[in-house]
């Protein structure tokens, strides 16, 4: 590598904010064993360019060459159906590292593992929906027992009537939030359905 190459690296290194190897990790590299780590962590050939910033802290540049030999052997270490599951059903993205004859039955056994991802992105969805409706209904209810002793305490009769308004109003806003928790909580059903099925499927094609 020449000057100006190693010179765009030390100006990339100090804009950069983050550093994907530190100092002593440069100086003890081995070029080929980090592609090949890189590779098998499903990082694209260009992880190398992060390496020059954080190297080049050191003055030192990376074996590009080295690097590369590595980098392929660590991708078709990667590019196995089971490491394709495992990275869609982790919600991991996919950074198009495989070999041409490798990357079809990859990404098939990816695509299957980002389905049972999905499902349990909605699972966790409803969850949180549901728990969010009820964490309100009860803040609701606090607020609704507090106006009541508040209207049987006061003498101001504009106050308890605006007191009896709004627990008119939360009152509303319970119904509605029991609705809405009631359908959340008949969708997760559904939602978990789908995974005992999916997840089966999945344990039958020697996935799980």
């Amino acid at each position: 590598m020449n000057n100006k190459y190693l010179g765009i690296l030390c100006l990339l290194a100090f804009i950069s904010g983050c550093a994907t190897m530190s100092k002593e990790e440069c100086k003890q590299a081995d070029w080929y064993l980090k592609g090949v780590d890189d590779a098998t962590h499903g990082f694209p050939l260009d992880r190398v360019i992060e390496h020059g910033k954080a190297c080049a802290r050191v003055n030192i540049v990376p074996d590009m060459k080295d690097y590369r030999e590595g980098h392929a052997k660590g991708a078709r270490l990667y590019c196995v159906p089971e490491k394709g599951y495992s990275e869609g059903r982790d919600g991991a993205a996919y950074n198009g590292i495989c070999p041409a004859e490798l990357e079809p039955n990859f990404l098939r056994a990816y695509r299957d593992g980002q389905e049972l991802y999905n499902i349990q992105r909605n699972i966790d969805r409803m969850v949180s929906e549901i728990n969010s409706s009820h964490a309100q209904m009860d803040n609701d209810y606090e607020e609704i027992s507090r106006l009541k002793y508040d209207i049987v305490n006061s003498q101001n009769e504009q106050d308890r009537r605006y007191k009896m308004h709004r627990i008119d109003e939360l009152e509303n806003e319970i119904r509605n939030l029991s609705y809405n928790a009631d359908r959340a909580v008949r969708e997760l059903d559904l939602f978990q359905n789908d995974f005992r099925v999916v997840e089966d499927k999945h344990r039958r094609m020697g996935y799980l």
